[in-house]
């Protein structure tokens, strides 16, 4: 199962102990739904770490085409959050998030374990780097055993500049080059992650050292399943 759509909103964040609870509840009840009834939201994934090392949260949007995030609406609902959101919004910490175009996208089955490998090529090295991913890294991985879906996506700085820094109490940084891994077991996953995307191997290719992986379980999951629904 590829990506549904051509582009995927990827968020990274922890929150402040004082807002856990009622984050765990604003997340599915309000904010997740109020994205999913933008035209051209797709589906979205809520995925969470046991990893004390690792950003806790995983969000993706699975979105018709960039256009969506340049919509009247999106932006609206950017600017404007709901009470609910304002309060919640700048208990997020660690935030990191990206609005990305799809390099590579291919699977047979939405995973229950989300990888992600988060990169930054080094100066002058952005190309060839989404280069070398797509032409040495990416194949055949859904081929593996317990590896369902294999992404390759980038931050589109023109869809994101706007949303980093300080927003809305809350500190945003955008990754630049991203690896998702579907699967159905944490081992399989983080042996993949291991062979194909360490550290040392991702430097050869063009990246910096500063390699973030983190191995996710899918918590929830919603999407517009009515034919054209979102769309």
């Amino acid at each position: 199962m590829a990506l549904a759509g051509k582009a995927l909103v990827v968020v990274w964040n922890d929150i402040a102990p004082e807002m856990r609870e009622d984050f765990f509840e604003w997340h599915p009840r309000e904010h997740m739904v109020e994205r999913l009834g933008i035209p051209g939201f797709i589906r979205g994934r809520r995925c969470r770490t046991d990893d004390p090392d690792t950003v806790e949260f995983l969000t993706l949007y699975e979105i018709a085409d960039a256009d969506v995030l340049a919509s009247d609406l999106y932006k609206e609902r950017l600017t404007h959050p709901t009470p609910w959101s304002t309060r919640t919004l700048p208990a997020f910490r660690n935030n990191v998030r990206g609005a990305c175009r799809i390099h590579v996208s291919e699977g047979h089955a939405m995973g229950g374990v989300v990888a992600t490998v988060r990169l930054r090529a080094a100066e002058g090295r952005e190309g060839a780097l989404v280069d070398a991913l797509k032409r040495e890294s990416m194949p055949g991985l859904t081929s593996v055993p317990r590896i369902t879906g294999a992404h390759l996506v980038e931050n589109d700085v023109a869809l994101t500049g706007g949303n980093a820094g300080n927003q809305r109490g809350r500190m945003i940084s955008l990754p630049h080059i991203v690896v998702l891994l579907e699967g159905s077991t944490v081992e399989g996953v983080r042996a993949v992650c291991a062979a194909r995307f360490g550290p040392d191997r991702m430097r050869e290719l063009g990246a910096t050292a500063e390699t973030i992986t983190g191995i996710y379980r899918l918590e929830y999951s919603i999407q517009n399943l009515a034919p054209g629904a979102g769309c």
